[in-house]
């Protein structure tokens, strides 16, 4: 599992910086909702993260490496 583990990790991180890059490009069509993008694309978005979590699942056997956010208004802040 070690070599599998590290291959899903890179493609999550790789498909969290194409949502971060895309934010305020591309994914401004997505307001209010969840995203989740695979392969450096969207595959599938909903304001319900059950359905979109159930979707994901069907179309990629697994949603190893997929990578889900919202898209928001305004980006949140977070102060830790």
């Amino acid at each position: 599992m070690g070599n599998e583990y590290v291959r899903w990790t890179k493609e999550f991180e790789r498909n969290q910086k194409w949502f971060i890059d895309n934010f305020g490009g591309i994914l401004k069509g997505y307001k209010e909702k969840f995203v989740a993008v695979w392969n450096q694309r969207v595959i599938d978005a909903d304001t319900d993260l059950e359905k979109l979590s159930k979707s994901v699942k069907e179309k990629t056997r697994s949603a190893k490496g997929v990578y889900v956010g919202y898209v928001s208004e305004k980006p949140i802040e977070m102060i830790l």
